[in-house]
């Protein structure tokens, strides 16, 4: 069968699913019906950033927050809907294991890797900034030999290649970070009661399969036609911009990556150019600003996660009140992590993070001592990096 007959195989096996008018939508659906709690925007987000894989320019994405918080777990719900073909996955990677894997295919895939502890150092990092920079990598290496030591090269890996992982870091080396859209897992006691609501209601009860079949049919179709999407928005977009980071001109190609996947996971219901092209609309660029606006906003320092956030309000209001943190200097993480009904390891990661982005200070630093904490002199910013919907007129 030529590859217009395995597309009209494709399109029929997901003809009810391609012809939605919110594929992410009906993801959000699906994945509710599994047992996912709380906000779905980490697993739409894992999914569109895999569709990418196709283009030319595949999205890459970190997802960052403490043990416990439900990265693997989002990650795994937007995950389970795309075809294992179109990712390589490993829970764990040493620094230069990517170039010693035999076989390894990772052109129009993404590489997805549990833990991103492995890669933090040396060589490993520079492997991947080539191979998402430049699509490709070559690396050579010293072995013995019966005539001692001789220079060979690895079999190079081939692009392009998109880039997921999750951390327990509260940040990657800049040169790593400023090439992968980076997202916090976001806790919050509403969060974790909904989380314990799913869990109870799942006790004793056998999970359920999801049905993937018209999932799959979906992405191979987009897969087997054209890469292309017009975006008659994108030069507009690319006007309302911020021209005060060098990073958001790495930011921008994955901005319009994910316009363009969106555009093409919903094939059926875009208009096409004269020439076949989907044409992208103004639902594809409010899909990714809902989806990535925070934490662009986050990554340029145009805003702060919303628990950092509350932090500094937290310790402002409390070192307001007369007879409390003003009269002892601050206010310790303790007392900060039950003001924000949260717990102390939680509070203790955001409150450092804070400290380092000067927003909070710590009067009594060193390790062992209690924290003494005041409001930083850095103000907390409230902005967006893109344009909203209804702001973007062309």
């Amino acid at each position: 069968m030529n590859i217009d007959g395995n597309r009209a195989a494709l399109l029929a096996a997901c003809h009810e699913l391609a012809h939605s008018p919110n594929i992410l939508d009906r993801l959000e659906m699906e994945i509710r019906k599994l047992g996912f709690a709380g906000p779905a925007n980490l697993p739409k987000l894992v999914y569109l950033t895999l569709f990418t894989g196709m283009l030319k320019r595949p999205v890459s994405l970190v997802i960052k927050g403490p043990s416990g918080a439900g990265k693997s777990y989002s990650l795994n719900a937007g995950k389970q809907f795309i075809p294992p073909s179109a990712y390589e996955q490993y829970e764990g990677m040493s620094e230069k294991a990517l170039v010693y894997l035999k076989n390894l295919d990772l052109k129009h895939k993404h590489l997805v890797i549990g833990e991103a502890a492995g890669m933090a150092e040396g060589s490993g990092r520079t492997l991947v900034r080539q191979l998402l920079s430049e699509g490709k990598v070559r690396y050579a290496t010293v072995q013995s030999t019966n005539d001692g030591l001789d220079g060979v090269e690895l079999p190079s890996l081939e692009g392009p290649c998109g880039l997921i992982m999750t951390t327990t870091a509260t940040g990657l080396h800049p040169e790593d970070e400023s090439r992968m859209l980076s997202v916090d897992v976001q806790e919050s006691p509403q969060q974790i009661g909904d989380a314990l609501v799913a869990q109870a209601l799942g006790a004793g009860v056998i999970p359920n399969e999801p049905d993937t079949d018209a999932w799959f049919a979906l992405y191979e179709y987009a897969r087997l036609g054209p890469k292309l999407v017009k975006i008659p928005f994108a030069l507009p977009l690319a006007k309302r911009l911020p021209r005060t980071h060098d990073r958001i001109k790495r930011d921008f190609p994955q901005v319009l990556s994910l316009i363009a996947a969106s555009a093409l996971m919903h094939d059926c219901s875009r208009e096409h150019s004269h020439d076949g092209v989907p044409i992208a609309t103004i639902d594809d660029y409010k899909t990714v600003f809902d989806l990535v606006n925070a934490p662009l906003s986050v990554g340029l320092n145009a805003a702060v996660p919303e628990s950092i956030r509350q932090a500094v309000e937290t310790v402002e209001h409390e070192s307001n009140q007369p007879g409390k943190a003003a009269t002892y200097g601050g206010i310790s993480v303790s007392k900060l992590a039950d003001l924000m009904q949260r717990d102390q390891g939680s509070t203790s990661r955001l409150v450092q993070r804070a400290v380092d982005e000067g927003y909070l200070q710590n009067q009594n630093p060193g390790q062992g001592r209690e924290a003494r904490l005041l409001v930083g002199e850095r103000e907390v910013p409230a902005g967006s990096v893109l344009p909203s919907p209804h702001e973007l007129v062309w």
